[in-house]
């Protein structure tokens, strides 16, 4: 999102302290800029919690039986990693022909 975007004039109000802190650790005339990248990381935190949220309790033991432990999830993630490797092996090996 940074970068050379069309861009919207805003006015923030802010705590004092929180404004002289800002102005302590940005270069004059970067502030929009350290606004801009602060918002998008927050932004992303947000959206990511909302996903979360939304898909709280769409796991069902009774659907997934086989991973009920964590011995079950620990293997089946390991099952996971070794056929990934085995695929990598066998990829490595076509393209050194």
């Amino acid at each position: 999102m940074g970068g050379k975007a069309r861009t919207e004039k805003m006015s923030v109000t802010l705590p004092k302290e929180l404004a002289s802190e800002i102005r302590s650790i940005s270069p004059q005339g970067e502030i929009s800029s350290l606004f801009t990248e602060a918002l998008e990381h927050y932004i992303a935190y947000r959206k990511q919690k909302i996903a979360l949220e939304k898909g709280f309790g769409a796991w069902k033991d009774k659907s997934h039986p086989d991973l009920v432990t964590s011995e079950d999830s620990t293997a089946y993630v390991c099952a996971i990693r070794e056929a990934d490797h085995k695929r990598q092996q066998r990829l490595e090996g076509v393209s050194a022909k």
